[in-house]
């Protein structure tokens, strides 16, 4: 009987030793993705959206809209508005003119890690 067959019958363990070879560091390869999280996504675009209020209706409500109807939202003007992103608040910032569009002037970023 071998010596595996003997510790399987008698349940004792078999631990081998083995020799690896010793692993020398590589010099780190220049590439895009080495170095700053921030320059491998810096040119990936996103979309933005800005979110101006709310409003609460009902179905009823909401079917009976005429067109020229003004929805009342729960935010005052001078209130922040909301920038996000995927759908979570990455800054704030204030409603303004921009040319013939409506812009957004951008008051609370988040903190930049150093």
């Amino acid at each position: 009987m071998s010596s595996e067959s003997q510790a399987a019958a008698t349940g004792a363990d078999i631990t081998q030793l083995i020799d690896l070879p010793e692993l020398h560091a590589q010099p780190k390869a220049k590439n895009a993705l080495v170095g700053s999280s921030m320059e491998a996504v810096r040119n990936v675009k996103v979309r933005l959206s800005a979110r101006l209020g709310e409003v609460e209706l009902s179905v009823g409500e909401l079917t009976a809209l005429k067109a020229g109807e003004v929805l009342a939202l729960e935010q005052l003007l001078d209130d922040p508005i909301d920038i996000l992103l995927d759908g979570q608040i990455v800054a704030r910032g204030q409603l303004v003119a921009a040319g013939d569009c409506f812009g957004v002037q951008l008051t609370e970023l988040p903190q930049q890690s150093v």
